[in-house]
């Protein structure tokens, strides 16, 4: 079976808000863009959500973005947080170097 695999960009204002609101002095943050696979000769598809990739000094913290721009998926606490939510983690982040 076929697929094709077109990239989704990362939203442009997610990026924004964080680098506005966020502290990011000793964090390194990695935004990955997501992916649409389609599967040639069916209806079927599938959304793979973009990335963001956080680091500091102790920890790592993997977090999705899907369609909806408002919420974001933490995979290890298997959990759905606002964005707001998000940047004060960030800002924790930040303090605990």
């Amino acid at each position: 079976m076929k697929t094709t695999i077109e990239q989704l960009k990362f939203p442009c204002e997610i990026k924004n808000k964080l680098k506005m609101k966020a502290s990011f002095g000793s964090l390194d943050i990695k935004f990955i863009d997501g992916h649409l696979i389609k599967f040639d000769k069916t209806n079927l598809s599938v959304k793979e959500p973009h990335k963001i990739i956080v680091n500091n000094s102790v920890n790592t913290l993997i977090a999705y973005l899907y369609d909806n721009n408002d919420k974001i998926y933490i995979p290890n606490s298997n959990t759905i947080i606002s964005l707001n939510r998000f940047i004060s983690i960030l800002n924790e982040m930040n303090k605990r170097r």
